[in-house]
């Protein structure tokens, strides 16, 4: 989901008052690579980058995503709703009699 260039100012602004001062946990499912998708036309994004790198521990999760196991397993467990019977219609039930 694309961000504006001012989303990426100000999340820069942040990482740059926090940068060798204090401690920032980020998550992200893209690689830094594909941050130029998130935040088109910013030219920060390499800037932020840099700082998030410079002093950072990497932990590369190459794993199945447990919320979508988890969200599989629950929708298998579900009933599944029985198939609704259809009623004769008026005719139908009239011919036999």
């Amino acid at each position: 989901m694309p961000c504006s260039r001012q989303s990426a100012d100000l999340l820069y602004n942040i990482i740059s008052r926090r940068h060798e001062s204090r401690s920032l946990v980020l998550t992200t499912n893209l690689p830094f690579k594909q941050w130029s998708t998130v935040f088109p036309g910013a030219a920060c994004v390499s800037a932020l980058i840099d700082r998030f790198v410079q002093h950072c521990h990497i932990l590369d999760i190459d794993a199945d995503s447990w919320r979508q196991k988890e969200s599989l397993a629950m929708s298998e467990a579900r009933p599944k709703p029985r198939p609704e019977i259809a009623e004769p219609s008026a005719p139908a039930a009239a011919k036999k009699r």
